[in-house]
């Protein structure tokens, strides 16, 4: 850590107190991003975890990885971070769309296709072609003065009043992306996913990180000089100070109990949940700490990965992302070895790496359940998608991640994102609760606290050296 100072604070508790001129709480997405364009000046980075990466985390499994947090990257200022890092990007070009619906995995070449083999009846292949086309028009208006007219609905007000096929689909979508369903979810955020299975093929747009999206995190910490990134240090409290500065509180990773440091700095780049930072920061005005209340509680998640032995073909070799809109135990099936095996071409490599995500009620159902037995329901479910690897299945060696993993985008949430993105004098705030859900809110949200607090020790004077 570059500290100028390593003073005592006057009075009884004698707190160690060192200096900084920035501070970011939390090394997940946001505030990495955050450190690494501020990397030039006095910053210091505190992580209440042992690792980094908030609610990314990879594995390795032989020459494949596999992701239990975060999954792709794909927008324009993710994929220009790792270019500036050198961080290998695979894309997922050539995969095939699919959905496994009414007990049957269903899979084409396009989503058109896709969407003539689902087995509908001709009434609901009807109105889910007409109501994807109505999202689709409607989405024109995101960007436009009358988006903000689609935050004050749900995304099932937009839809109209589909058939129960129309709004189970849906919902799948929407709930693995954002947590929430249909019928919850604000308009404006809920289109953007809505779209997806029929709107394009999306797999073309998705890149995956050589060795897992947690990379991503570690390479910003070299970066940013793994010495300035202080792990396994809580933040209990962020407090504006009489200079105009801030003053971070947090305890001691190997001191006594109950023992804590502080740090004085001029600015803070508060990373980490919303309910975490309101919960941490002192003294917020009222319609600030009513907007971050409100972005709670996060969607829970459970993340299964299945690190798989196999010699031969398997059924999910040619699919990338496999959404469930079924009875199952997850929403989604998301083939992790999909991207090395396409370098393999026509030799086929033994093992892989496939995940599930369960979400909201699904991930509820699994949470407080042991690994064993997570890992059975799960496990019985994948045997119920592809029947013909129930041995392969049953030879591979399981993890399981449980997550506090989506912040509730609930209508109305425009009307206070500019709340939530707002300062507190020297204390600014990202992640991707200011944003959008996943990994372009939290990298965009960094970057944008990163040119707030820049902008303030820009036009504030340093105070004199005493």
């Amino acid at each position: 850590m570059k500290s100028r100072t390593d003073q005592q604070v006057p009075g009884g508790a004698g707190q160690p107190r060192s200096e900084a001129e920035i501070v970011v709480i939390g090394a997940g997405l946001a505030g990495m991003v955050a450190a690494y364009e501020l990397r030039d000046r006095d910053v210091v980075v505190l992580e209440t975890n042992e690792r980094v990466g908030g609610r990314t985390l990879s594995g390795d499994h032989g020459e494949y990885w596999y992701n239990l947090g975060a999954q792709f990257v794909w927008d324009q200022r993710t994929v220009g971070i790792c270019n500036e890092l050198g961080i290998g990007l695979l894309p997922g070009t050539r995969a095939r769309s699919s959905l496994f619906v009414r007990g049957k995995l269903v899979s084409a070449p396009s989503p058109n296709l896709l969407f003539l083999r689902l087995p509908l009846t001709l009434a609901e292949r009807a109105d889910l072609a007409r109501t994807v086309l109505r999202l689709r028009r409607l989405e024109r208006k995101l960007h436009s003065p009358a988006g903000r007219d689609l935050d004050a609905v749900s995304l099932l007000d937009l839809m109209g009043r589909p058939r129960p096929m129309t709004q189970r689909v849906i919902d799948m979508v929407a709930v693995s992306g954002t947590g929430l369903a249909a019928s919850e979810i604000s308009g404006w955020i809920g289109l953007g996913y809505a779209i997806h299975l029929f709107g394009g093929n999306v797999n073309d747009t998705l890149k995956q990180v050589v060795g897992g999206t947690q990379g991503i995190t570690r390479a910003l910490r070299e970066a940013v000089g793994g010495g300035r990134v202080l792990l396994g240090t809580e933040v209990t409290r962020v407090a504006r100070d009489a200079s105009g500065g801030v003053l971070v509180s947090y305890a001691e990773p190997d001191g006594p109990e109950g023992s804590t440091r502080e740090i004085s700095a001029r600015a803070c780049v508060v990373a980490v949940p919303a309910p975490t930072a309101a919960a941490i920061v002192a003294d917020l005005p009222e319609a600030k700490l009513a907007a971050l209340r409100a972005m709670s509680p996060y969607a829970p998640i459970v993340a299964t990965a299945w690190l798989t032995k196999e010699q031969g073909r398997m059924p999910w070799d040619d699919l990338l992302v496999l959404p469930v809109a079924d009875d199952l135990a997850f929403e989604q099936v998301i083939n992790n070895s999909f991207f090395i095996r396409r370098q393999h071409g026509d030799r086929r490599h033994d093992g892989g790496a496939l995940v599930t995500l369960s979400t909201s009620a699904k991930a509820r159902a699994l949470t407080d359940l042991p690994d064993g037995e997570v890992s059975e329901r799960i496990g019985a479910d994948l045997a119920r998608v592809f029947p013909g690897a129930r041995a392969v299945l049953g030879d591979a060696s399981v993890q399981v991640a449980r997550w506090n993993g989506l912040p509730p985008f609930r209508r109305g949430w425009l009307a206070s994102r500019d709340e939530l993105r707002a300062p507190f004098g020297p204390v600014c705030f990202c992640g991707d609760y200011t944003a959008q859900p996943g990994t372009p809110g939290a990298v965009g949200s960094g970057h944008h606290a990163a040119v707030a607090v820049r902008r303030l020790l820009d036009a504030t004077p340093a105070p004199a050296a005493g």
